[in-house]
């Protein structure tokens, strides 16, 4: 008690201004994000409960109890564990170009000492990023299609016959691209937030000591980076596997990801405990990479 009379003649309690929100206004900002808690945690409380319930066709009573099965046929049978393939590999190969992409563009818009350059590469990424996805996925569609921007660029230069096609769309390459197109800036203004935080003596110590800036860039930015990189590379990873608009236009059917998977399985087969199923394995994949990002995020500032 003594120790408390002496801390608050030391530190008085600040005054409230007048006109701010009372504790009870305070406690009713919090209404609403309550409300968005519960409704999301109900939410997940229905998806896994449907995922272990029995399949029952329309019109018939499904068993009663609880099963594995839609479990077991999603991480054995063969289709399924395509669609799971098929969306990991193209989420790494997005990320990676992302990544390899988006580095160079981030670090010009921090670095850079011309704010006509910087403000142009912002406004470049940030103009798609604001654009409706599906408008930009269907004006991809015009660049990459077989009557296409690309396709017409090599029929004129010769480098293709005038009969022939060089296929982009309808195939992972075509999905591969529109994915990258699409997690791009989310990566580019991760990797800016994360270069501006950096401590530019660093760098300028390392190059009075004799460092280029090509050996300052790989011994001191890069490695401080890391943190940003990683994060940019997992948000990037998670955005790509859950994609769903962008294997259905620019794959039109021949790429199933596992988003377009689970669409089908709820609402053309009405399956619906198989894709909560697969949904609950979605979500697991997404909260181990994320668990493995704080890890490794956290190695990245010990080191």
């Amino acid at each position: 008690m003594r120790r408390r009379k002496k801390l608050s003649a030391i530190y008085p309690p600040v005054p409230r201004p007048p006109g701010s929100p009372g504790p009870l206004a305070a406690l009713t900002l919090l209404v609403p994000s309550a409300v968005i808690v519960l409704v999301f945690f109900a939410s997940l409380v229905w998806l896994f409960q449907h995922s272990v319930l029995p399949y029952a066709p329309t019109g018939q009573e499904a068993k009663p109890g609880l099963t594995l099965a839609h479990f077991i046929k999603a991480l054995t049978d063969e289709l399924y564990v395509q669609s799971l393939w098929v969306t990991f590999k193209l989420s790494f190969i997005a990320t990676v170009f992302a990544v390899l992409l988006g580095y160079p563009i981030a670090y010009q818009i921090v670095r850079t000492d011309s704010p006509l350059i910087r403000g142009f590469l912002v406004m470049t990424v940030a103009i798609p990023f604001l654009t409706n996805l599906i408008v930009r996925l269907y004006a991809l569609t015009l660049v990459l299609g077989n009557t296409g921007l690309i396709n017409k660029l090599l029929i004129a230069t010769g480098l293709m016959a005038e009969n022939e096609i060089f296929p982009l769309v309808r195939n992972d390459l075509g999905v591969g691209i529109g994915l990258t197109y699409f997690v791009l800036p989310f990566v580019v203004f991760t990797l800016a937030a994360a270069l501006r935080r950096l401590d530019n003596t660093l760098e300028e110590a390392a190059m009075i000591l004799g460092a280029n800036k090509a050996v300052t860039f790989f011994k001191v930015t890069l490695p401080l980076s890391m943190p940003g990189v990683i994060g940019a590379a997992t948000l990037s990873f998670i955005l790509s596997v859950s994609a769903f608009a962008t294997p259905l236009i620019l794959g039109e059917g021949n790429v199933a990801m596992i988003a377009n998977t689970i669409y089908d399985q709820v609402l053309f087969v009405e399956n619906i405990p198989f894709g909560a199923a697969l949904a609950v394995i979605a979500l697991a994949i997404t909260m181990l990479l994320l668990y493995l990002q704080s890890r490794l995020t956290r190695k990245s500032y010990r080191a």
